[in-house]
């Protein structure tokens, strides 16, 4: 089984991403590993920002860098890059809130969004394997559900009529952007003798 280090110091996200990975690989967070400044246009610059930060501290391990947001075409392509640091105080609901206030004047199509989640995996700084996932919603008009995290209770999926955080952890993973990210890493791990 491989061990990854993620780029990160979200908890949820290396639970999310161990749970999809199990029995393949096990998703670990350096505790000396510090977010370094993300000044990329794009998810994938992001995602190697982040992965090189890692790599440089640990160079024999594998690191994955993640980057991922939402993506909102009627607001030019908002918060895009900046999903969590979108509002002044950067929390989940401070960032809910200005979605949900750029949001106000927009209604059917213009209210369409979609997840993009970015994967870097690296060692000794080279990269490895890149993959990115994407999936399509619509932002709802308040918040609903109660599990998930950033914005998943406005982010309405049409297939299973529901929000992100209506779904279990199971159903969203195996649906959600990170998921679809995900599984292109585990067929690539699987190859390569997981």
């Amino acid at each position: 089984m491989f061990k990854i280090y993620l780029a990160s110091t979200n908890s949820h996200k290396a639970r999310e991403m161990g749970e999809f990975l199990e029995g393949v690989a096990e998703v670990l967070i350096h505790p000396e590993y510090k977010a370094p400044h993300e000044d990329g246009d794009s998810f994938r610059e992001n995602a190697i920002i982040k992965a090189k930060a890692l790599s440089r501290l640990i160079p024999k391990e594998l690191v994955l860098g993640e980057d991922s947001g939402l993506v909102v075409p009627f607001l030019g392509g908002a918060p895009g890059v900046k999903s969590h640091r979108f509002s002044t105080r950067g929390t989940d609901l401070s960032n809910i809130e200005k979605l949900l206030s750029a949001l106000k004047p927009a209604s059917g199509q213009e209210r369409k969004a979609y997840f993009v989640s970015y994967g870097v995996l690296m060692r000794g700084g080279k990269i490895l394997w890149e993959g990115e996932g994407r999936v399509e919603g619509e932002i709802t008009h308040k918040p609903m559900g109660e599990e998930g995290f950033g914005y998943d209770p406005v982010f309405f999926y049409p297939p299973m009529k529901r929000t992100f955080a209506q779904l279990t952890r199971e159903e969203k993973n195996r649906v959600s952007h990170r998921g679809r990210m995900l599984s292109m890493l585990k067929e690539f791990l699987l190859k390569n003798g997981g």
